[in-house]
Formats: structure tokens, sequence, C-alpha cells
């Protein structure tokens, strides 16, 4: 090794040095609990306006996740309000939002909730905005 690398090096470990630590890893994003009214034989989600906001997700695809997952038939009502047929718990609710957030939201590179979804000759991508990563997004089991 010469010495013009020895001095390249020293610099360089000099600038990684002064780089701040990558500490953000989203923590601040959560799952909400869901806001589930009972109303004869059907569940309301109450706050699922805000839910799809959150997760940045158009809701018709929020809404088609979870009505396969839990077997059922559902629509979007006019208040933004996702109405299923049958009963279901928070508990259940919750986890399946938790399992949407970790397929289509989550980047699966660095973890963060910043990330879009686009769509390119029949394959959907996911666009981390914060890490600049994009893959291919696989539809869960």
């Amino acid at each position: 090794m010469n010495q013009l690398d020895k001095d390249y090096n020293a610099l360089l470990d000099d600038l990684y040095k002064q780089v701040p630590s990558d500490s953000g890893t989203g923590e601040w994003f959560a799952v909400p609990t869901p806001n589930l009214r009972q109303d004869g034989d059907k569940i309301i989600l109450l706050n699922f306006k805000e839910i799809c906001q959150l997760f940045r997700r158009d809701p018709s695809h929020v809404m088609k996740f979870v009505v396969r997952h839990l077997a059922t038939a559902g629509y979007v009502d006019a208040d933004g309000r996702l109405v299923l047929q049958g009963r279901f718990t928070d508990t259940q609710v919750y986890q399946l939002l938790e399992r949407y957030v970790n397929f289509f939201v989550k980047c699966p590179t660095c973890g963060r909730p910043d990330t879009r979804l686009t769509k390119r000759v029949r394959v959907v991508y996911m666009v981390c905005e914060a890490c600049g990563a994009e893959s291919a997004v696989k539809a869960p089991q």
C-alpha cells in the first residue's frame, strides 16, 4: 500500500467518524388499533379511512387484502368505513393489518414505512422513499 492509499484511507476514516449514525428505524410508525363496531351480522371498521391514510395506500387495495384473508365479503361505505360480513375480533383485524404492513408498507431493505407501490408491466413494485430500494411485491399467502 503506497502513501497515497494510506492518506486516502485516513481521510475516509475521518469522514466516517463525522457522519451521524442512522438512529431512525421507523419506530414512530405503529399499526393503529382498529375501532370496530358490531352492527347486526356485520362489523364496521370505523377508522379504516385514517388507517389507509397512515399506510399511504389506496383503500380498495387494503380492503381486498382484508376481505381475502378473512374469507368474507366487504365494501367501503360513503364515509370511508370498511363494512365486513361476519363477526371478527379487534385482535383478528389488528393482526391482519400488521400482516398488511409487513407485506405492502414496510421496506424490506431498511424496514421504514416510507414506501409507495408502483405497477409496471403487470408487476407491482415497492419503492422506498427513505433508502431508494425497489423490490417486486409478492402476493402474500
